[in-house]
């Protein structure tokens, strides 16, 4: 698997964020081969601002099929990030398709769920479920209390009942 070089990013980056179809899929297909976690945001970018189907189908694709532990731990970076507010479902979903045990990243999906909508809830639970075990038992602890008393006080009614079974999801892992 080559890499791209460092003179060759700047064209391939300028590719996948041209509306262009066949340019973008092209640097789609370079990024897969050759590309490494540093390239995430500006997929995530590209996805963000594309307006083709084809486009945002690679993308797509590109992100479910991670299996780089550090391409991923940058999905979960950018969860945060309030310029891809409108793509956090596909990254969540990315998340828990690479099959990369995130569980030391807790409190990220945690603030995903309560500040998200119904869809990324759905996501952050799956993430979860996807979960063999909690190594922290303290962290999972802090941030089972934090969902607990996010339900108490919700205004979002229509998440709760996913809150509520990421709190479940969450309390198999305590360890006795």
């Amino acid at each position: 698997m080559a890499k791209i070089s460092k003179t060759n990013r700047p064209s391939v980056i300028k590719d996948l964020k041209s509306n262009d179809e066949a340019f973008a899929l092209k640097a789609i297909e370079k990024i897969k081969k050759g590309g490494d976690a540093s390239y995430i945001n500006d997929v995530l970018e590209a996805l963000s601002a594309t307006t083709e189907i084809g486009i945002e189908s690679a993308i797509s694709q590109l992100l479910f099929d991670l299996k780089d532990k550090e391409a991923v731990e940058e999905l979960v970076n950018q969860l945060s990030n309030p310029a891809f507010a409108d793509i956090r479902v596909l990254i969540l979903s990315a998340c828990w398709q690479s099959g990369i045990d995130l569980n030391h990243r807790l409190a990220d999906f945690v603030t995903v769920a309560t500040i998200g909508s119904y869809m990324e809830c759905l996501e952050v639970l799956t993430v979860v479920e996807n979960w063999e075990a909690i190594n922290d038992q303290e962290m999972l602890e802090n941030e089972t209390i934090r969902l607990k008393a996010f339900l108490s006080e919700s205004d979002t009614p229509e998440n709760d009942e996913m809150i509520f079974s990421i709190v479940e999801e969450l309390e198999k892992f305590v360890v006795q």
